[in-house]
């Protein structure tokens, strides 16, 4: 015959007035010393006991079907049971009669149907007691939610307050969690990219690591750090301070939910998608660490020796920099040019306007002629033949002053529009070291675009890049004497 001892102790309120696990141990050795009974086995448990599921308590009931007859000890009956399944399994050994006796300190209940009936009541008032203890704490909850208060583990931000069981912002992490709305509330970024930068900016776990994407989105999700707390699916206005505002907080979960389109979920690298490894040819990526970016090749091929080689982008930058150097021009001399074209421009509209003139007046008297040639004919003074023959001379004479006219008004518009655009383009060129070294990332990313295409990186350094449109002209041939003829020649390519 065996004689198991089975001991729990329960951390949750409903178990804070019985004795703890070393005390009942305590209590059931004096009983079998007592009674002359040598313990077979002990088994021990801190789990609640409300619902089924403890694996201690499985492992001893396996243990006891070994064996017909065992005795099992308990200090009392609900250390066994405080739910229905566990209380009927429990019954059922005692029915097949692999447990002869359950004792407690205070009785002995037998194989019999009048204690199994008083067994079976014992455990029915631990499963009520269980219930009535969820019915009270639940009331209380509510009634503290109605209130404004929080009945529970203050969340990530807050800290409960055991002075005045109130909840409190958490000084130390209330700036991560704002920076958690900001960041993703931008759309620019996804919940790893989020958990990545603020783990670069300090957040940490209890134990020092990273939180989780998945914590993240929870944190994002909870409406209590605008103010408002979510309990069993109903909405309480909570009297704790908001760490975001309710603006933030809907900004977030529109992005969170789709309605708000991110620009882009992955991190926004400037140089991302315009470089290339002169070894591979293979683009290079970016990735953060620790707070800066870094560039290195893809390996795309799986041999390249540059993949090791990581770049950070204010590194790169200096590179880019450097090649918009070739597009340097005095701002001076594009000034005088500016203003040397536009006299000459001046000039030729001066002509043009001549010359339109002229055209207007030789079409004035043409079509006079047509209408006297009409009346002449109507009156019967001109043939049909002769009037026909003049008609289709006067027509064609028309027609062919209406072409040169409006071919002089589309080069007077060329004149006008011609310019203040290569003007800028000149300036864009002379600027575009400066504002890219100085200007956001934004910015510099547009610059690249475009300016440069076909840069490619080998060794740390730029191994080939290339300029776009006309403005390779002007990095290849900046000739100042030469201002008039490029701001020409960059027009008609700029045209066509």
């Amino acid at each position: 015959m065996k004689y198991v001892l089975y001991c729990r102790k329960s951390s949750e309120a409903e178990d804070r007035q019985v004795l703890s696990i070393d005390s009942q141990e305590t209590e059931l050795r004096r009983l079998a010393e007592r009674d002359n009974i040598v313990i077979s086995k002990v088994f021990k448990e801190s789990m609640s006991a409300k619902a089924p599921g403890r694996p201690i308590f499985e492992t001893m009931l396996q243990y006891l079907e070994k064996d017909r007859g065992s005795i099992l000890l308990v200090w009392k009956l609900d250390r066994l049971a405080r739910n229905a399944l566990d209380g009927g399994k429990v019954s059922w050994l005692m029915d097949r009669g692999i447990v002869s006796e359950i004792r407690t300190p205070e009785k002995v209940f037998r194989n019999s149907s009048d204690d199994k009936f008083m067994m079976s009541l014992d455990f029915g008032i631990a499963k009520k007691y269980v219930d009535d203890l969820s019915t009270n704490v639940k009331r209380g909850n509510r009634a503290k939610l109605e209130k404004g208060g929080w009945p529970g583990p203050a969340p990530y931000g807050y800290l409960n307050n055991k002075a005045d069981k109130t909840v409190i912002v958490d000084e130390k992490n209330r700036r991560y969690i704002r920076r958690i709305f900001e960041l993703y509330g931008t759309g620019r970024y996804g919940l790893k990219d989020v958990a990545q930068m603020l783990y670069d900016e300090g957040m940490r776990t209890k134990t020092g690591l990273m939180r989780r994407a998945s914590h993240i989105h929870k944190i994002i999700k909870d409406p209590f750090y605008h103010g408002v707390m979510l309990k069993n699916g109903k909405y309480y206005p909570g009297s704790h301070e908001p760490i975001v505002s309710k603006m933030l907080y809907d900004q977030a979960n529109e992005v969170l939910s789709g309605k708000l389109h991110p620009q882009s979920k992955r991190l926004a690298f400037h140089l991302r998608g315009f470089l290339k490894c002169a070894n591979c040819t293979c683009m290079l990526t970016a990735s953060k660490k620790k707070g800066h970016d870094y560039y290195y090749c893809t390996n795309g091929k799986g041999k390249c020796v540059e993949h090791t080689k990581y770049m950070r982008s204010e590194y790169l930058d200096e590179l880019v920099a450097d090649a918009f150097k070739h597009l340097q021009i005095d701002e001076e001399l594009v000034e005088l040019a500016y203003e040397a074209s536009k006299e000459q421009a001046n000039i030729g509209q001066s002509y043009l306007a001549q010359a339109k003139e002229k055209l207007i007046n030789e079409l004035a008297v043409a079509r006079q002629k047509q209408n006297k040639l009409l009346d002449t004919y109507l009156a019967e003074l001109v043939p049909e033949a002769i009037y026909k023959a003049k008609t289709e001379l006067l027509n064609k004479e028309i027609v062919s002053i209406e072409k040169e006219i409006a071919k002089l008004d589309a080069e007077h518009e060329d004149d006008e529009l011609t310019l203040e655009p290569i003007k800028k383009f000149f300036l864009k060129g002379i600027s575009a070291r400066n504002d890219y070294l100085h200007g956001p990332d934004e910015q510099k990313r547009i610059i690249v675009s475009e300016l440069l295409w076909n840069l490619s990186i080998a060794g740390q350094k730029v191994q080939n890049l290339q300029f776009k449109s006309a403005y390779a002209m002007v990095a290849k041939n900046p000739k100042p004497g030469n201002l008039g003829e490029m701001l020409i020649s960059t027009l008609r390519v700029e045209r066509f």
